[in-house]
């Protein structure tokens, strides 16, 4: 089975959106959050399983010059894990991030579909 790690930026990442669905809708932000956080305990354990499940990652629309630093460091941290391949999960209407080999994985990132790109400030 293959081992699966979260990033530090993927739980900021997460922090980010579930603010944002508390600014959206105190009602029902708790809700919504639970329900993404159960779905990604769902996919890590897919993963584990099956590591190569989401398509190839494309990053050509990182144009900014803070979204090419983020690319670099996210790079370099999977490089330095030995995960050399990017890859992207649909996961409802996100986008999840992550590096993996054929023993690891980790997760990098999580957006909303409707947002451009990874990284910081999504440009």
């Amino acid at each position: 089975m293959t081992i699966v790690e979260v990033a530090e930026f993927f739980g900021e990442s997460l922090d980010a959106i579930e603010e944002f669905m508390l600014a959206q809708d105190e009602d029902s932000a708790a809700r919504r959050s639970d329900m993404l956080e159960r779905e990604i305990v769902h996919l890590i354990e897919r993963l584990g399983h099956y590591p190569k499940i989401g398509r190839r990652a494309e990053f050509y629309a990182l144009t900014s010059a803070a979204s090419q630093a983020w690319l670099e460091q996210v790079k370099q941290l999977a490089v330095q894990a030995g995960l050399p391949e990017f890859r992207e999960y649909v996961l409802s209407s996100f986008l999840i991030l992550y590096a993996c080999s054929t023993t690891r994985v980790m997760l990098l990132s999580i957006r909303h579909e409707r947002e451009a790109k990874y990284g910081p400030d999504a440009d």
